[in-house]
């Protein structure tokens, strides 16, 4: 495991207090979920009031425009994020992997019309599965993620989490400021749109689980663990395929 660096220690201790929860206990084998309570009244309203009235219908009006269309609006928006996973595999101390994210973001800016072409992916050495939060990164430390959390809307999270995306929208802040503010919450509605209409393969596992509750929130951790190890720990089954996983946040 990495040595934790000074400034993942001092500005994310509260972070790391907060590990216990949401571990697994191994007498029980249940995971601790302090929240439960308040998270499945927010996942009612998630799952069965926000998704079918809102969510789905968005994404099935997504998924009937041209591919061409969706495809570069989803490219142009992941793209945006390229920046900001340089940064954190810099925190890593990953050179390599980060030049990766910004060779990617030079290029698909110059060539890629913005982003809307995914140039990049053309070359094998250039090719990712995932960006790079803040997140991970702390994870990547061996930061836990703490309490599970859910969250109307916003879905599910933990505190580790939360911490990084505040850490990543602070590295965004000078930029959407001078773009105006409005157009970052079309980025963050069009990855939206479009990681719903990837999961609805999700579907039929969910509506068929005991409980979706739980089903939902162990392949939430399981694929935290897979980002943060950057897939060296394998994700326990749990009838998701790494796909699946992968549109899961």
């Amino acid at each position: 495991m990495k040595k934790t660096p000074l400034f993942v220690t001092a500005l994310f201790s509260s972070v790391m207090l907060t590990g216990c929860a949401g571990t697994i206990d191994p007498v029980t084998g249940e995971r601790s979920d302090p929240l439960q309570g308040f998270n499945r009244t927010m996942w009612d309203f998630n799952y069965k009031v926000l998704d079918p009235y809102l969510l789905k219908p968005a994404a099935k009006g997504w998924d009937a425009l041209p591919s061409p269309l969706t495809k570069g609006l989803s490219n142009v928006a992941n793209n945006l994020d390229e920046p900001v996973s340089f940064i954190n595999r810099l925190w890593e101390g990953e050179g390599q992997k980060a030049m990766v994210h910004l060779n990617r973001f030079i290029i698909n800016s110059t060539f890629g019309l913005g982003g809307l072409i995914d140039w990049a992916s053309y070359s094998d050495p250039l090719k990712i599965e995932n960006q790079r939060t803040f997140g991970d990164t702390l994870g990547s430390y061996g930061v836990k993620p703490g309490t599970y959390l859910v969250l109307p809307v916003y879905n599910a999270t933990t505190p580790r989490e939360l911490t990084g995306a505040a850490v990543d929208t602070a590295y965004t802040y000078p930029f959407w400021d001078w773009v105006g503010g409005p157009w970052s919450l079309v980025k963050y509605g069009v990855q939206a749109v479009d990681k719903r209409a990837k999961a609805m393969s999700q579907e039929a596992l969910l509506n068929q689980a005991t409980d979706p509750y739980i089903t939902f929130r162990e392949a939430y951790y399981q694929n935290l663990e897979y980002r943060a190890t950057d897939g060296k720990i394998k994700a326990k089954d749990s009838g998701l395929s790494q796909e699946d996983l992968n549109s899961i946040d």
